[in-house]
């Protein structure tokens, strides 16, 4: 099973281009290995962006001129380094995919850890569901077999929460040296795990191995090994940046945000500053001669990716933009995102754990699976400067995960002999929500960015008019069979933009679709992504007008429900082809694109208007 979930990924990883930031990611990842300069994509911690560029390093590949890129203040230059790195290495998306192969197998690595911390906790079939649950999760397949940090920094602290809690369980210095080391790694993989920090510290305190005058010395004595977790983890945070600038006094720093530089962000300027140099009251003064035990990009960094947020961005759900996000933006898009088979198991596991004997584990090994994943997530979704990205909220799934296999323990003979009725009846559940789950996933693959489960076809939005419909009149069980599987990810684009749809990773498929019909001499495209469509056998002819014109069109979904909606009326013509979900291609004929016009013309607003099915 392993090795064909990773044959699978390296199929996707193989025949997708890369997405937005990719190439700006290892382009970093090579400064790093090669000059040490943390600055290139500081947004981000740099365990990743090193993995996936090491590859790179030991083909000789030269790092991008950072002198050239005119750099100025505090700016991310990550796109602008990826550009640099494509110009000089004709062989790039090689260079790519040998970084995305790393991540896959950094990915499978704690995977397998987890299967055996689930081991120990629940026993039976437990590994086994974590294994087919994460591995063939839409989510793990399509961000996990990429240069991004999100699915590694999802394995990656569930690993650091599992260690902590073998800590908890039985703390001694050898597991105080691993959690410490795992807790470290996981810092360097994203700056949301920072909340893994006082999370760790309440679970010290509330979840202590007793109460009685007698464990008082050794819970005094945990707390000392709690601090030299924390120690040993911020040793390792700055040896994976080289101890960079580590001990610069706060005062030194240049911030952006209004949280630590006290600046307006949303003026949306590159003005910095510093409220622990003076200009604060006189507690942030002092605090601000106080070296800090942090490589300087680490600061820098979490104040960067804090500035975003700040100022805000245009987000989209449910058919409408806005300026700001949404509380529940996150929760929305995992019931969208998430197979509902494995939905199913997790709600099973809830009325196990509730109403059914044997399916638990202690009450403190409970808490240390549950609560991470429930911080994570409702830390992400406290976020509502923005809500763009689904991928925010991965490091949260495996906890969730971890805690859904206990249904697992149903498979053990013990379970079997003392609750033969409940535990036969989990079992068939437990089957058939994972059949499920596996199929839907893998009905979508390779395009499993783009996937959406089947609420995502049924569930009204405000805007509906714009679901891609299936063609009206008689047609064969085969192909209504095919349109309901279909319908979830065709669906999705009304509830879910950007890189939770289309991320540009599509564009080899559109370029195989155009080598299948070579009686297309130029296409119109508009698409997402970075890779240079130039450097494919894509006949573009470059944007499409704002006026409808006869002749073929290749249009991302980003840009048909994009907010200035300059391409909507493409929505209401039903498409000769769809490409891996994401992108639309229309022919459109003389009378076609008159038809279109006037109808655009006669509504503006983008309400209702009459459908040309194809």
């Amino acid at each position: 099973m392993i090795f064909a979930a990773v044959l699978l990924m390296l199929h996707k990883a193989r025949s997708e281009s890369y997405m937005f930031c990719e190439h700006g990611r290892l382009a970093s990842g090579i400064v790093y290995l090669y000059k040490g300069d943390f600055f290139p994509f500081h947004v981000n911690p740099p365990l990743v962006s090193l993995a996936a560029a090491a590859p790179a390093v030991l083909c000789g590949v030269q790092p991008p001129n950072l002198r050239l890129l005119e750099i100025t203040s505090l700016m991310r230059i990550e796109s602008r380094l990826g550009e640099s790195f494509v110009k000089n290495n004709p062989n790039h998306f090689r260079l790519v995919f040998a970084g995305r192969t790393v991540c896959i197998f950094l990915n499978v690595a704690g995977l397998l850890f987890l299967a055996r911390y689930a081991h120990r906790l629940y026993r039976g079939s437990s590994p086994f569901l974590i294994l087919c649950l994460i591995l063939f999760l839409p989510a793990f397949i399509g961000y996990g077999t990429t240069v991004c940090s999100d699915a590694v920094s999802g394995i990656f602290g569930a690993v650091a929460a599992a260690f902590f809690a073998d800590w908890l369980r039985k703390p001694d210095r050898s597991r105080m040296i691993s959690a410490g080391v795992a807790l470290g790694l996981a810092e360097l993989t994203k700056f949301t795990l920072i909340l893994f920090y006082p999370l760790f510290l309440l679970m010290a305190i509330f979840i202590p191995p007793g109460s009685r005058k007698k464990d008082q010395a050794s819970l005094r004595g945990r707390f000392a090994q709690f601090a030299g977790i924390c120690a040993i983890s911020l040793g390792v945070i700055n040896f994976g940046y080289l101890f960079e600038g580590t001990g610069t006094p706060l005062r030194n720093f240049r911030f952006q945000t209004k949280l630590l530089g006290n600046i307006d962000a949303t003026a949306n300027t590159r003005a910095v500053g510093n409220r622990f140099n003076g200009s604060g009251n006189g507690f942030e003064t002092a605090l601000g001669y106080l070296p800090m035990p942090l490589p300087v990009n680490y600061i820098q960094g979490i104040d960067t990716q804090r500035l975003d947020f700040e100022r805000g961005f245009p987000s989209y759900l449910r058919g409408r933009w806005s300026d700001h996000g949404w509380l529940y933006y996150y929760i929305y898009a995992l019931l969208l995102k998430t197979p509902l088979g494995t939905i199913g198991i997790f709600l099973l596991a809830v009325v196990c754990s509730l109403f059914l004997k044997g399916y638990n584990a202690s009450w403190r090994e409970e808490m240390t699976v549950l609560l991470p994943g429930v911080a994570l997530l409702l830390f992400v979704s406290s976020q509502t400067g923005f809500s763009d990205h689904y991928r925010y909220v991965i490091p949260a799934i495996p906890f969730f995960i971890v805690w859904t296999s206990k249904v697992g323990r149903a498979f053990t003979p013990e379970m079997k002999s003392r609750y033969p009725r409940s535990s036969r009846a989990v079992r068939w559940l437990t089957v058939f929500f994972l059949v499920w789950s596996l199929g839907s996933s893998l009905w979508v693959y390779p395009h499993s960015i783009a996937y959406y489960n089947e609420l995502a076809a049924v569930i009204p939005t405000p805007e509906g008019r714009n679901a891609l419909r299936p063609e009206s009149g008689k047609r064969k069980v085969r192909e209504k069979v095919r349109d309901a599987l279909n319908a979830g990810p065709l669906g999705g684009p009304r509830h879910l933009l950007g890189s939770n749809t289309d991320w540009g990773q599509d564009m080899f498929g559109l370029e195989r679709w155009c080598k299948a019909h070579p009686e297309i001499k130029e296409i119109k495209t508009a698409l997402s992504g970075s890779f240079p469509i130039e450097e494919t056998e894509i006949p573009s002819s470059g944007f499409p007008p704002l006026a409808t014109e006869p002749g073929w069109y290749a249009l991302s979904v980003n840009y048909l429900y994009e907010r200035q909606k300059e391409y909507d009326y493409f929505l209401n013509i039903r498409p000769s082809a769809v490409i891996g979900y994401t992108i639309y291609v229309y022919h459109l004929t003389a009378k076609d694109a008159e038809s279109a016009g006037s109808a655009q013309n006669r509504d503006p607003k983008g309400n209702a208007r009459k459908t040309y099915a194809r």
